[in-house]
């Protein structure tokens, strides 16, 4: 008996021993065998690529890498106006109303005004030259702190960048920044590009840095209105490249990695991008960026003429064949256009050589050159064609806002109000049939200018009663009040409209 219960034990010491070596054996060789899974397929399904879309597909990566080095990051920090919290009883905050009535004692609450918090925004730039200078949109820039814009290289260098000029009229600002080995970008000629060609945009989008998008160049000379400026220029480039917030001025790019445009705008009803994009051509970009560096101001020449495109009832009326060119409504007096003898019901169907089919055409054409520039010009009367030659001359009109004008620039910033200021030459006064008066050139967002529905090309003509002549005249009415003291300003908006507006100047 007890032989048998020996025996037992030891088949089953045996058994389990065998089991162990039995599970141990297998699991070893399942743990080994992972590393012999293999996954997918031994050959890719298409063993031969068509030459062409390989060759683009590396063109894609060649420009991605060529350009993207010199795109920057810029952080933009803006405080906004503080808001104001009434705590007179003739003025109660409408939420203390809602719950505690018309005649609650609003007057034993001091009611501390919130200060505001600082914004950050993000944007996009390129580097132009070795100098450090950046190109970027002016609304990207413009309602920066002083020493709010901060630049950030691909290669994770961290600069405070200096801003050297903003020009509202084509939405371009030029920041610097100082630093070493700086990547460049090549700029291209956004004259020669084509409707259908291919494009890269790269930018920092939605907070997702250094992204690369491509598609085509959809069409050319768009006018979206957006640029709120009597003198604004559109002649944007359209691209179905994906551009989205944070793309604002950064580059759209061919594919010999030359910048063609600067990225501005999209269109849009949610905020993101929905198809089209929107680019200022680099010629325009290049010519303000180099008076800004060169001058702190916009240089730029004028011709002297309101004008309208011309469709296809016009140009029945006007006995023209076909729709083209652009109809002379007026002429400045005293203007480069008047001294040509380019007279009203001229059709302008050319400028230096090139054909004109839409008025924002020709406020790019004439913008990018310089002033004292001859240029021909071909217009057609009583349905005959003419050759002129016009010598363009400066405006000087207010149409620049600088960060450091010199000395000798009528511009003025009133930082308490919001708004910037030039002196206007007899040319804007006619316009405005005024005999004197100062032009506003940019109105901050959120401003008590523009609460108190100040507009940019506003020509402001008195103050309580007291005739601005100059810009120093409106520094001179604002600074002998004192926060909270508010001011009668007589304006005459662009359509000749004259109207009182008051503004207050803000406690500090």
């Amino acid at each position: 008996m007890k032989r048998r219960v020996v025996y037992g034990a030891g088949a089953l010491g045996i058994i389990a021993i065998v089991f162990a070596l039995t599970m141990g054996l297998s699991f070893g060789k399942f743990s080994s065998s992972e590393k012999d899974v293999k996954l997918g397929a031994s050959t890719p399904p298409i063993s031969q690529v068509s030459p062409v879309a390989e060759e683009l597909s590396n063109t894609f990566v060649s420009v991605a890498n060529a350009v993207t080095p010199a795109v920057v990051q810029i952080q933009v920090t803006a405080t906004p106006k503080a808001v104001n919290v009434p705590n007179d009883q003739n003025q109660p905050n409408d939420m203390f109303k809602f719950f505690f009535g018309p005649d609650f004692p609003f007057h034993n609450f001091n009611m501390p005004t919130p200060k505001p918090s600082p914004e950050h925004a993000i944007g996009s730039g390129i580097i132009v030259n070795n100098d450090g200078y950046i190109i970027t949109n002016n609304h990207v820039v413009q309602e920066a702190d002083h020493d709010g814009i901060k630049v950030t290289l691909l290669d994770k260098r961290t600069f405070d960048a200096k801003l050297i000029g903003r020009d509202p009229t084509t939405d371009v600002a030029v920041i610097k920044i100082n630093g070493d080995n700086l990547p460049i970008v090549s700029l291209g000629n956004s004259d020669s590009v084509h409707v259908g060609e291919w494009v890269v945009a790269i930018g920092n989008p939605m907070g997702l840095d250094y992204t690369v998008t491509q598609g085509i160049i959809s069409a050319l000379g768009r006018n979206i209105n957006i640029i709120r400026n009597q003198y604004g220029i559109e002649d944007f480039i359209q691209t179905d490249a994906v551009i989205n917030p944070g793309n604002s001025g950064g580059p759209l790019v061919d594919l010999h990695g030359q910048v063609v445009g600067i990225n501005t705008a999209i269109a849009t009803n949610t905020g993101t991008y929905e198809g089209y994009g929107f680019a200022i051509p680099i010629n325009i970009a290049e010519k303000v960026a180099k008076d800004l560096i060169d001058h702190g101001k916009v240089v730029r020449p004028y011709i002297g003429v309101q004008i309208q495109d011309v469709d296809q009832t016009m140009a029945k009326a006007l006995g023209m064949k076909d729709p083209t060119g652009v109809l002379v409504q007026t002429v400045e007096s005293n203007s480069p256009a008047e001294k040509a003898d380019i007279k009203p019901g001229d059709v302008i169907v050319k400028f230096d050589g090139q054909k004109i089919d839409h008025a924002n055409q020709l406020q790019a054409m004439v913008a990018s050159h310089r002033p004292d520039d001859k240029v021909n010009v071909e217009i057609l009367r009583d349905g005959k064609a003419q050759d002129m030659t016009v010598t363009l001359k400066e405006r000087n009109s207010g149409e620049f806002a600088s960060n450091n004008p010199d000395e000798s620039s009528t511009a003025t910033t009133l930082e308490s109000l919001g708004l910037s200021v030039q002196d206007a030459d007899k040319s804007t006064l006619d316009k405005y049939d005024e005999k004197h008066g100062v032009i506003v050139t940019n109105v901050v967002s959120g401003s008590e200018a523009d609460q108190r529905q100040l507009h940019q090309g506003d020509l402001i003509t008195s103050v309580d009663n007291t005739p601005i002549k100059s810009t120093g005249d409106l520094e001179k009415a604002v600074s002998t009040r004192k926060p909270g003291d508010a001011l009668l300003f007589r304006v005459t908006t662009s359509n000749k409209t004259k109207a009182f507006l008051a503004l207050e100047i803000p406690e500090k």
